[in-house]
């Protein structure tokens, strides 16, 4: 970026040194891109500063270093943690698994599938040059569709694409759909899931693995699987 502006055909030079401590995900998040990439690690100012990095002589001693490091045995605090992506419903925080997330992407036109007037598929969206299956996680879930943002002022949150898939037969099977907003990947340690209530609807058991607090709210983990199992039972209809 330059002069706040980016220019695809020069040099990215950062704003400030070390910017995403200071303006970035690292420091109060005040840096405009973070609208556009969401997280410093999409930004090519990062990236530049990490090509410079990695282009630098090793100092002395850094492979033996590194050796003594990777020779540590792992122990359970490393791996008794999950990933898992946070967003927004509506009014509901949710969550998705990490290992199901394959991309979150800005919003963009989808088309109309002719004859299919199903609430749940809402159409063809492009990503990345492929036509995906974009559906109504609202409309799964039984949650009260987000009307659509014409404007948003600045600051306020984006709605957002996720894409996620699975393992299938021949491939993968991939669905993308609509978010309120996206509150970023965090780590959690494993004992801070705990057991949907028994007092939750039915519906909601079926489709949330566990509960969890952050940032003083109660997210939902949301069972991959059934989500993505429940989506093309909707669609074979």
């Amino acid at each position: 970026m330059i002069d706040g502006v980016s220019h695809p055909d020069r040099p990215v030079v950062a704003p400030m040194e070390d910017c995403w401590r200071h303006v970035g995900v690292g420091g109060d998040r005040s840096c405009p891109e973070l609208q556009t990439f969401i997280h410093c690690r999409n930004c090519p100012v990062l990236a530049q500063a990490a090509r410079t990095f990695f282009d630098r002589a090793a100092p002395a001693g850094y492979l033996d270093a590194w050796q003594d490091i990777l020779q540590q045995p792992v122990t359970a605090g490393d791996v008794d943690t999950t990933s898992v992506l946070v967003f927004r419903l509506g009014g509901e925080w949710l969550a998705l698994p990490g290992t199901a997330l394959v991309e979150v992407t800005t919003t963009r036109p989808v088309h109309r599938v002719p004859h299919r007037t199903d609430r749940t598929l809402v159409g063809l969206v492009n990503i990345r040059g492929q036509l995906q299956l974009c559906v109504s996680l609202h409309d799964l879930l039984g949650l009260e569709p987000t009307p659509a943002v014409v404007a948003v002022p600045s600051g306020a949150p984006l709605a957002r694409l996720l894409v996620v898939e699975r393992p299938a037969a021949g491939g993968v099977e991939r669905w993308v759909f609509g978010v309120d907003e996206v509150a970023g990947v965090h780590r959690l340690p494993r004992a801070a899931l705990r057991g949907v209530p028994s007092t939750v609807g039915a519906a909601a058991r079926r489709s949330t693995r566990a509960l969890f607090d952050w940032q003083e709210r109660t997210v939902g983990l949301l069972d991959e699987g059934w989500l993505m199992d429940g989506l093309r039972d909707r669609l074979k209809t």
